[in-house]
């Protein structure tokens, strides 16, 4: 498995479900804590905890393929409430430092901004 952003290798490990910091070990201790749910953005369905969400819009656009001085777009309301959040599998790569699903939303927004 190779990573959607740039082709090095992904170590699988366990994640709790939010796409922008799940792959953390910590995330994992308090997977009961955080509310997860999911949101539209890019084209693509997410997962994010209640802090990620509250902290998307600090992401830097031009990651995400965007113009200089572009802002990204707003999450908007979230479509649904994660019930009972259970660990996962996922491919993390250390190079880019994320989880796949979160890169596989990254890949999808540089297409479309493309």
């Amino acid at each position: 498995m190779c990573c959607p952003i740039c082709q090095g290798a992904l170590e699988e490990r366990d994640v709790a479900p939010c796409y922008e910091c799940g792959h953390r070990p910590e995330q994992l201790r308090q997977l009961t804590k955080p509310a997860f749910q999911t949101f539209a953005i890019f084209g693509q369905e997410i997962v994010l905890c209640d802090v990620c969400e509250a902290d998307f819009d600090s992401n830097d656009p031009e990651f995400f393929g965007l113009a200089a001085g572009v802002s990204l777009p707003s999450l908007g309301e979230p479509k649904r409430q994660l019930v009972g959040p259970r660990r996962a599998r996922d491919g993390y790569c250390s190079q880019c430092q994320c989880r796949r699903a979160f890169l596989q939303l990254v890949k999808a927004a540089r297409e479309r901004a493309s």
